[in-house]
């Protein structure tokens, strides 16, 4: 298994992570799986709008937990609050995280829950960050002060991220000097992700 790019202790994968997760080595899963609402709108600049322009429908937005089945070491998952109960269950959870939104959709929750088994206990366990379109390169894009809090609780070891997107838990991961993988469907993400981290003076080198 080749993969997309690497260097400096992070990989980029790009293929379906039902395929490549059982075939790396990473310590702990984090990652931000499709929901399976059909729709991901960006909330407004302002608390309470909604930017309705930045609305997209994408085809990967379906529920699932079976890619969940190969792993099980610590984990921390992003659901709907629909699903917290599913994801719970097959995650055999120990523990929830909540991230909070600051300026809302009118149409959605101000929370959405984080899943986890075997992450740190200690601190707060909720985080609130600014969820708007302000450039994101990701219809679904969490804020990288979120996911620089959450890799943070993580236990040691190397980070993977099956639903990497334009690889917000990487650059995360990176700042914090944690090895990381990251695995993408969509090959126009990877070459995102890479642009984007290559950005933050981490160089990678694409494979041919």
């Amino acid at each position: 298994m080749k993969p997309y790019c690497e260097h400096g202790g992070i990989t980029i994968y790009h293929g379906d992570c039902r395929e490549v997760l059982p075939q790396v080595e990473a310590d702990v899963l984090v990652t931000d799986p499709p929901y399976g609402t059909g729709c991901a709108p960006r909330g407004g600049r302002h608390a309470g709008t909604l930017d309705l322009g930045s609305a997209q429908h994408p085809a990967w937005d379906v529920w699932s937990a079976d890619w969940l089945l190969p792993w099980s070491g610590p984990a921390a998952v992003f659901c709907g609050i629909a699903r917290t109960f599913d994801l719970g269950s097959a995650l055999r959870a120990d523990g929830l995280l909540v991230y909070v939104k600051s300026n809302p959709s009118p149409f959605g929750s101000s929370w959405e829950p984080i899943v986890t088994r075997g992450f740190k206990r200690t601190g707060q366990e909720h985080f609130v960050a600014y969820n708007a379109f302000n450039g994101q390169r990701h219809p679904t894009q969490k804020p990288l002060d979120l996911m620089r809090w959450l890799v943070n609780r993580a236990p040691t070891g190397a980070v993977v991220d099956p639903f990497m997107g334009s690889g917000t838990t990487l650059v995360a991961a990176k700042d914090l000097g944690r090895r990381a993988i990251g695995i993408e469907l969509e090959e126009r993400y990877c070459e995102i992700a890479a642009n984007r981290l290559r950005q933050e003076v981490l160089p990678l080198e694409v494979a041919m």
